[in-house]
């Protein structure tokens, strides 16, 4: 089931109940950037959520630089539980012609296009972080991807572990991301905080006020996709699919290969806003990147529903020719604490 996006003249209703939110107090502030306790191990200093603030590289003097093309977006998380998702995006990527790409487009639009998730661990000792990819845009079962890393108040240096285990000072390069803060979030929205995977999606059919068909359950992406909402208001979704993907012939996707990769693994990033006092209820995904080009700046609309641990996301209703409403839910577990 793709998401579908609110067209962008719906974002000046969706931009203005933002700006009702912070000005009703929810304006982070320096004081709301979570600090981990004196004394707490490097793991728990890992928790929180981070935007990519520049990428840099080594000069001939062997001095960290700006990388001098920089022009991405980015997040990554950790949360307490031991799992991690990240989503980087290069800016200013053409749009599609049409609503689905070429495979030119796909590879254009995949380029330089980062995003995965999984467990990590922590090995105090080395000061190396590993991040246990579950799922990847790269088709392939993904190897574990290793970073040495440091804190500098209240930036997060990832350093790339060398090949063959080098050392950090043998690195070319690395990743600056800052610490974001945390600000009030309404009782409801807390109810989402969490990393989430996928169970199945389901569609149905009304008409005349009565449901005529609900079921059609498919689980084309389950267990291999996951949703995550962080408690500084962010949120990210990974929908890959869990058969069928091939892995690319050379170290880089023909166009072919880029389009098939495009097809079967899809998601955005952005920030989270809940509005628990409309019937129904609903979340709205505001995408601040997405792997869709020129997807960035909309609104998604989920109806929504908690189960226990389970969490249904409804799309927005549509009446097709017979003059039935159909729609569909998407189903998100929680997940437990890493062991």
């Amino acid at each position: 089931m793709r998401l579908q996006a609110i067209p962008r003249r719906v974002l000046v209703v969706a931009a203005l109940a933002i700006v009702a939110v912070w000005i009703g107090g929810r304006v982070p502030t320096a004081a709301q950037i979570p600090r981990p306790s004196p004394g707490a191990s490097d793991r728990a200093t890992f928790v929180g959520t981070y935007r990519l603030v520049q990428t840099e590289v080594k000069d001939d003097k062997g001095q960290w630089t700006r990388t001098p093309t920089f022009n991405s977006v980015g997040y990554i998380t950790y949360a307490d539980t031991g799992h991690m998702g990240v989503h980087i995006m290069p800016r200013n990527r053409p749009r599609f012609a049409e609503n689905q790409p070429t495979p030119d487009e796909a590879l254009a639009a995949i380029r330089g296009y980062t995003a995965y998730f999984g467990p990590f661990t922590v090995d105090e000792k080395s000061k190396i972080v590993t991040h246990h990819r579950i799922g990847t845009i790269r088709p392939g079962q993904p190897p574990p991807f290793q970073r040495y890393y440091e804190f500098t108040n209240d930036r997060l240096i990832l350093t790339p572990v060398p090949a063959n285990n080098g050392a950090r000072e043998q690195a070319p390069n690395r990743l600056v991301w800052e610490r974001m803060p945390n600000p009030p979030l309404s009782a409801e929205e807390q109810k989402f905080i969490g990393f989430h995977k996928l169970l199945y999606t389901d569609s149905y059919r009304m008409k005349d006020g009565k449901e005529i068909f609900h079921g059609d359950r498919v689980e084309t992406r389950a267990n291999t996709s996951w949703i995550i909402y962080t408690p500084s208001g962010h949120m990210m979704v990974h929908l890959m699919d869990n058969k069928g993907r091939t892995e690319y012939a050379g170290a880089q996707p023909t166009p072919q290969e880029a389009l098939a990769a495009y097809r079967t693994y899809n998601g955005y990033f952005g920030r989270f806003t809940t509005y628990e006092n409309y019937n129904p209820p609903f979340v709205l995904h505001n995408q601040q990147g997405t792997t869709r080009p020129s997807g960035e700046n909309d609104a998604t609309k989920r109806f929504y529903q908690f189960n226990g641990n389970v969490l249904r996301l409804g799309t927005p209703p549509t009446v097709n020719a017979a003059g039935e409403t159909t729609g569909g839910h998407l189903y998100w577990e929680k997940l437990p604490a890493t062991k």
